[in-house]
């Protein structure tokens, strides 16, 4: 049975996006990461870690935006990777989080699998207010 899921897993259309961001999902490592997460918590890592978060990209794909560009670079799609690692509105929070995780900030995996920046993620969202 786990060699037929594992089969089914790695042919999902899902499959490299999350693979991407966390390599041992199967391995029920956002089971143990979120174990003692608020549902809160729970249902942001989850929504940054399905690109379902209320950013224009899905909003608009979902037909409740009319654009999936950012609000503030009308020219970029706000996806995830935007908003946690390039916008140029969040410059400062950016910075805050390179300051506090180092090089690692500029990774999506870690900051939505490591639980060392779990804190720092959650100051970052807060700060930007656009969650």
């Amino acid at each position: 049975m786990a060699e037929r899921w594992k089969h089914i897993w790695h042919h999902s259309p899902r499959y490299h996006h999350m693979n991407y961001i966390d390599p041992n999902i199967l391995k029920r490592s956002f089971i143990k990461l979120a174990s003692t997460f608020s549902k809160r918590l729970t249902g942001l890592y989850v929504f940054l870690r399905t690109s379902h978060a209320p950013l224009n990209h899905h909003l608009h794909r979902i037909h409740k935006s009319d654009s999936s560009s950012c609000p503030h670079c009308p020219e970029t799609e706000e996806t995830v990777h935007h908003y946690l690692l390039t916008c140029p509105q969040y410059h400062h929070e950016h910075h805050l989080l390179n300051m506090a995780l180092g090089q690692d900030s500029s990774s999506i995996s870690f900051l939505l699998t490591d639980p060392s920046a779990t804190p720092h993620l959650i100051k970052f969202v807060n700060a930007t207010g656009r969650m």
